[in-house]
């Protein structure tokens, strides 16, 4: 690739499907440089087929895995850990196919959050349009009406309609540069800086926390189940799973639960205690450890709280929506009631 080109980095989505087509080219006993060869045949996109390219050449010579996609510079961090781990413990295609999972499950959480983001932002765009319209059609034909009947009105009638003009100005203002400030923080979004800083202001309002726990918990049960299938040791896996995790409330409590494990806690006690498994769901693990059955419970745990996420976002989505519904009939309410009733009032003393 040229220096000066962009290096491609895959989606989720397009992670989850690399992952589970090598998975399955090791299944049917096809080498990995000869499998990246047959991928690379059949996508369209540029980038992508040269990222692919280049997985093979380094396999072709001998080179891991894990490094082979280090160096296209395309794939997650956490990606490439858990590629090591297979390599190195022998369950390769095993630790794919959870990769798959894991990386769709995390496209879902993520279609899910565009979903819930889309509609309020296409509304207050509506908004900001309407109060457009307002400024720039309609209160100038009321001001015109009002030029016409201006000497033969009351000052107090005057006011009343000048103040009416002037607050319609000022909410339309207002309207635009807000959404002026919410395109410009999705474009900001959208690049590496931009989505971390947008998350620690997020991070101030109370359910948006909220739902940023809930997700950093739902990841964190599929990471673990992920790197219990690895057969990675307990100690290693809340290590890396806390070196990944970006809430900070959930890090911390990660990396209390690794204390009390290093000291020797059992580890769905630690969880119970570090407050990242608790109740039933801690019960449940405390079972299935018992039974071998921890990377099975740590998987359904993982899927339940995406569940749990997708109908909290839908919550608040429905309640963001709602209130701008609101917002936006009283805006456009106190404008034309603070013009009309002037233009009443100067029509009645005219009559």
């Amino acid at each position: 690739m040229g220096r000066s080109e962009k290096k491609k980095r895959f989606t989720s989505e397009e992670t989850a499907s690399f992952c589970d087509q090598i998975a399955m080219l090791l299944n049917s006993g096809i080498p990995l440089y000869e499998g990246a060869y047959i991928l690379a045949q059949e996508v369209e996109d540029k980038k992508t087929r040269q990222v692919l390219n280049r997985i093979e050449e380094l396999v072709r010579e001998n080179m891991p895995l894990y490094e082979a996609l280090a160096d296209t510079g395309a794939f997650p961090e956490y990606m490439l850990h858990m590629v090591k781990v297979g390599e190195t413990t022998g369950k390769l295609e095993d630790v794919l196919r959870s990769l798959a999972a894991y990386y769709e499950r995390d496209a879902n959480v993520k279609a899910g959050i565009r979903s819930a983001v889309t509609f309020p932002v296409v509304l207050f765009a509506m908004m900001a349009v309407i109060m457009l319209v307002m400024v720039f059609w309609i209160i100038p034909m009321f001001e015109e009406m009002f030029l016409e009947l201006n000497a033969e009105v009351a000052a107090s009638t005057q006011r009343m309609m000048n103040g009416g003009i002037l607050a319609g100005k000022l909410l339309a203002g207002i309207t635009c540069v807000l959404f002026v400030v919410l395109l410009a923080a999705l474009l900001w979004y959208r690049t590496a800086s931009g989505e971390q800083a947008v998350k620690r202001i997020a991070a101030w309002f109370g359910p948006v926390r909220r739902l940023s726990g809930r997700m950093a918990t739902g990841q964190f049960l599929s990471a673990l189940g992920l790197m219990t299938v690895s057969g990675m040791d307990q100690g290693e896996a809340l290590k890396m799973a806390a070196d990944g995790c970006t809430d900070r409330t959930v890090k911390g409590r990660i990396e209390a639960c690794l204390a009390l494990v290093s000291a020797g806690e059992n580890f769905d006690g630690a969880l119970n205690k570090s407050k990242l498994i608790t109740g039933r769901d801690n019960r449940m693990l405390g079972v299935a450890m018992r039974s071998g059955a921890t990377d099975e419970i740590l998987e359904k745990l993982g899927k339940q709280y995406d569940e749990k996420l997708g109908a909290s976002l839908l919550g608040l989505s429905g309640r963001i929506e709602t209130g701008m519904v609101v917002v936006l009939a009283v805006m456009v309410g106190t404008v034309l009631i603070s013009i009309m009733l002037p233009l009443v009032s100067m029509i009645s003393s005219i009559g």
